[in-house]
């Protein structure tokens, strides 16, 4: 007996909204590796995939949870999180592909957002990576300006919920750049490990 509320077509995750097969197609014609970057709500994903007789390899990869052992320890779900990510991802790739494509997904790319801090880490790693600069976030907010800014402007009791895993964390959140800063440093001092 069969499940009715299963797909048991070639295309099922198109059925699901999950791939879109048309740009799928183009990035594999134009034979360049992919940059593929995904999120979640708390995390993000990028992986440098190469496809070649249909069947796909990832030559390098990088998550947020990784960003612990480079003395991260922000949130993994906002924009300096996906721009150091995207950073990490991009000195494993050094030297392995003269250039990549961003394939987003089915997700909707709209500017300045984390996937597109992603891109700006991959760049800043010295992986080219053609996109309109119009599309990155500000460097500022790349670097966790916008977090300082917000916990200076913020009521003290309002503070101590927004902050609170930060606290639990030890950081100060009206400081929050210099820990990006030393993350990114250790990045990429030795990142491509």
């Amino acid at each position: 007996m069969s499940k009715t509320n299963t797909f048991r077509t070639p295309f099922r995750r198109r059925a699901e909204g999950r791939t879109n097969y048309v740009k799928r197609m183009a990035f594999m014609k134009s034979g360049k590796p992919r940059a593929v970057i995904r999120k979640s709500t708390n995390n993000l994903g990028v992986q440098f995939v190469h496809t070649e007789k249909g069947k796909d390899s990832i030559m390098a990869a990088a998550h947020t949870k990784e960003l612990a052992h480079y003395h991260y320890d922000g949130h993994g779900g906002n924009l300096p999180a996906a721009y150091l990510t995207g950073l990490l991802a991009g000195t494993r790739m050094k030297g392995k592909a003269e250039s990549v494509i961003v394939d987003l997904g089915v997700q909707p790319a709209i500017l300045g957002t984390r996937l597109f801090a992603a891109v700006k880490g991959i760049q800043d790693a010295g992986v080219n990576v053609h996109v309109d600069a119009g599309a990155l976030p500000k460097e500022e907010r790349l670097h966790g300006k916008h977090v300082e800014a917000y916990a200076k402007g913020t009521h003290a009791q309002a503070h101590k919920v927004q902050f609170s895993s930060y606290s639990t964390k030890k950081i100060n959140p009206a400081e929050f750049s210099k820990n990006v800063e030393n993350a990114k440093k250790a990045i990429l001092e030795g990142g491509n490990e």
